[in-house]
């Protein structure tokens, strides 16, 4: 999923999950008070006017910083974002409020780590599996695949490195290239490299990697 579809997606699902929690943080409302029920809840929804819109662009700014930091864990499954608790602090904005009306507040609050931990959209790893398999499929053109090799330098885990290690020995050499060079991106960036994945390199890529100055650590 690519960045902006992911924000568009992002923002799709917050504005439901925001409306939602307002709903039922405005339902609780009159049960709370001594006014007549559609007066409160009335004045609750229209509140929530006001409040849904400036939550859902200030947590989409957060998201938009956040962004770029999202990652496959190296156990597989749905991709996460590190330091994606900040997105709570927009509910920074409504601490006053939570003075006034505590039970609506934590309403509203649960709602928003509702979103991160079960609604906020995450690419699953079978997503990326079936990426790495297409490195590997002759069918695919060359150009495609090295393309391919090359946006995948981004992602972690084990599972990419040794697709990208099987793809630095493509047949093709405009594939091969394209593998050799996002394995030296990646473990250039993460300063390691473990010397069973080193080994089953040629010698001359085995160079090649060695030069980037990387420690080479042994699996046992």
């Amino acid at each position: 999923m690519s960045t902006g579809r992911w924000l568009l997606v992002c923002l799709q699902r917050y504005a439901l999950t925001a409306a939602l929690g307002w709903l039922a943080a405005a339902l609780v409302l009159p049960v709370l008070g001594d006014e007549p029920f559609w007066a409160s809840f009335g004045a609750g929804l229209g509140a929530g006017l006001i409040v849904v819109p400036l939550l859902t662009i200030v947590t989409m700014f957060v998201l938009i910083l956040l962004a770029g930091r999202r990652f496959e864990p190296p156990t597989g499954g749905p991709s996460r974002i590190r330091g994606g608790w900040l997105i709570v602090l927009p509910l920074l904005l409504l601490l006053p409020a939570a003075l006034l009306v505590p039970l609506q507040y934590l309403i509203v609050l649960c709602a928003q780590l509702v979103y991160l931990v079960w609604v906020m959209p995450c690419q699953d790893a079978h997503d990326t599996a079936d990426v790495l398999r297409s490195l590997a499929d002759p069918a695919v053109p060359a150009e495609q695949r090295a393309r391919t090799a090359r946006a995948v330098a981004g992602l972690r885990g084990r599972p990419v490195v040794e697709a990208l290690v099987r793809t630095s020995a493509d047949v093709e050499p405009e594939v091969a290239e394209a593998g050799l060079e996002t394995l030296c991106t990646i473990w250039e960036r993460d300063g390691v490299v473990g010397e069973d994945l080193l080994l089953k390199l040629d010698p001359q890529a085995q160079d090649r990697v060695r030069a980037l100055g990387v420690r080479v650590r042994s699996p046992w």
